[in-house]
């Protein structure tokens, strides 16, 4: 191809053309992808929720940042479901337009007085069916739409949460901050967290009012010229940048009026799905006490793949000479560890910990792993397990001989012993555990409730 081929291709209207030729055939595109990225989302909801289900067991982190991570995780996975729902439907608009095409190709006009109807209803008739071209072309234009509308949705649902983990990550680092100082430079630096988010919480709120408002702060000239160092900023902070060609494409296309409808009504059926639960079960507990049955708690009853909320057993009937009884631990009870062993320094950080130790040597860099060879692991066996009071029938179990053990369902950490049932009835029995550490703010005793788990033991004959 020599230089001219190349200026003819590359020449506008080559490219207008393509463009063109393009546009009237993506709606191969539009049902390839459609039915890949339906396919793709049904498989990956179940690796989101996989997720979303493993956080409380794999990390402990601050209340107000997860708060802020769980919603943003939550808007994540309602903007999965709201695409899926999105594009069955745009798939389905999408059938029933090559139906219309190939019925074209067959019958491509319509004679109501072929029909021998009455004159009142070939008068309806002739006057409210649309033509198949017509036909053809509106649904054409909707499943185009509503393709682009769909990932438009998601992009402001991810927004949205971005913002809000933009909010919740820069509060807890300010507040940190002032709460790692003294003095006047505590209260400046409070007085300056304050200042922020509120002036964070405003910009946020101005910017969502033009974006849901379809652009009404731009249309005033003065204003539009304070607002856009604000339009800038949080175009990066929730990468709608991203989206602003569809955003503003759409918006130029179509009424604002019928788009502002159609966002009001989109995003109150997904937050009230979101938010709301129907439930009809008013006479039953929702809370795990010593009237509830759960299988999580039982070996032999929770899924293979299931993570171990808080203890586990190996069945609900029992009839061997131990009960099996695993402790999940739980990064959230490191201070009541702490406090029960305040003279034990752990080897390792609550948190974030380097994999390899590096050491200098005759001029040279030595890199290893990090070496736990020292560590007192009687002593760290015994600060873990100080926390747990093991009860069966309100007789404490005394003298329990705990291991450190890794479940291999999920290879969760924790504490595995084995309880004699040597002083178990014949029947229903109940196992109870409580957690006991001493309190920060008055150095008492407190034993707060954490497992009942009922079991049935057979004696041998």
């Amino acid at each position: 191809m020599n230089d001219q081929d190349n200026k003819d291709v590359t020449s506008p209207g080559q490219i207008t053309k393509w463009l063109r030729k393009l546009a009237r055939e993506s709606w191969q595109l539009e049902l390839l992808v459609s039915a890949f990225t339906i396919f793709l989302l049904i498989e990956a909801a179940g690796v989101f929720s996989d997720f979303f289900d493993s956080l409380p067991y794999k990390y402990n982190l601050n209340v107000s940042l997860l708060a802020f991570i769980y919603i943003f995780i939550g808007l994540l996975g309602l903007s999965l479901k709201a695409l899926t729902v999105f594009l069955i439907v745009h798939l389905l608009l999408r059938g029933f337009w090559i139906g219309a095409i190939g019925l074209r190709s067959v019958q491509s006009t319509l004679d109501i007085a072929k029909l021998n109807y009455s004159p009142f209803f070939t008068d309806k008739l002739s006057r409210r069916i649309v033509s198949l071209d017509d036909l053809v072309i509106r649904l054409d234009e909707i499943c185009s739409v509503i393709f682009s509308f769909s990932f438009l949705f998601i992009s402001m649902l991810l927004a949205f949460g971005l913002y809000l983990l933009f909010f919740g990550s820069t509060a807890l680092v300010l507040l940190s901050i002032a709460a790692f100082t003294a003095g006047w430079l505590s209260t400046a630096f409070a007085i300056l967290a304050t200042s922020s988010l509120i002036a964070i919480l405003i910009t946020g709120l101005v910017y969502l009012i033009d974006y849901f408002t379809l652009g009404f702060l731009k249309k005033f000239k003065v204003l539009s010229k304070i607002y856009y160092p604000i339009y800038r900023f949080y175009s990066i902070i929730t990468i709608s940048a991203i989206s602003n060609s569809i955003y503003y494409y759409l918006i130029s296309k179509f009424s604002k009026r019928k788009i502002r409808i159609i966002y009001l009504i989109v995003s109150i059926i997904f937050l009230f799905n979101w938010i709301i639960n129907y439930d009809q079960f008013q006479y039953f507990t929702e809370r795990d006490d010593h009237v509830s049955f759960h299988n999580h708690y039982y070996e032999s009853l929770r899924p293979k793949d299931d993570y171990i909320r808080k203890v586990s057993i190996q069945s609900h009937v029992v009839d061997g000479p131990y009960l099996e009884l695993f402790l999940r631990y739980d990064p959230a009870d490191n201070t009541k560890i702490r406090s029960n062993c305040p003279d034990y320094v752990p080897f390792k950080n609550d948190g974030i910990n380097a994999r390899f130790k590096f050491k200098a040597r005759d001029g040279n860099l030595q890199i290893s792993a990090q070496d736990f060879e020292g560590e007192d692991k009687e002593m760290l066996l015994s600060c873990l397990s100080s926390i747990y009071e093991v009860t069966v029938n309100d007789s404490l179990c005394q003298h329990i001989q705990y291991f450190f053990y890794e479940h291999p369902a999920r290879k969760q950490p924790g504490l595995i012993a084995q309880l004699s049932a040597k002083n178990f009835k014949e029947g229903e029995n109940m196992l109870s555990i409580k957690k006991v550490f001493t309190s920060k703010e008055d150095s008492t005793t407190v034993r707060e409730d954490y497992a009942y788990i009922p079991f049935w033991f057979v004696k041998q004959k």
